[in-house]
């Protein structure tokens, strides 16, 4: 607990986000902590298909309707890897 409590005094004092963050960032340091944390099982990942990466010249232009292109963007999502991680799973940038 004084693990979690240092954590929390320290998180307290960052500016650059939120409330919300800061008790999300806390409750999955908990979890780790605890051990209720999921274990991934990397043996199931796999490299993405050319069916579900779709390279980004050939997306449809965004529609000029703002409900239709919000409703676009409620469901993007970034991913990011760091280091080698993508080079590994397949994923490279643009050539």
């Amino acid at each position: 607990d004084s693990k979690i409590d240092n954590l929390r005094d320290a998180v307290a004092k960052l500016g650059e986000i939120s409330e919300n963050e800061k008790a999300g960032f806390i409750s999955l340091v908990s979890r780790y902590l605890s051990g209720e944390a999921e274990q991934i099982e990397w043996s199931k990942i796999q490299t993405p298909t050319d069916e579900v990466v779709v390279p980004y010249d050939t997306l449809a232009p965004p529609p000029e309707d703002l409900d239709a292109m919000k409703a676009l963007l409620d469901k993007l999502v970034v991913l990011k890897l760091n280091g080698g991680l993508g080079t590994t799973m397949g994923c490279t940038g643009p050539k």
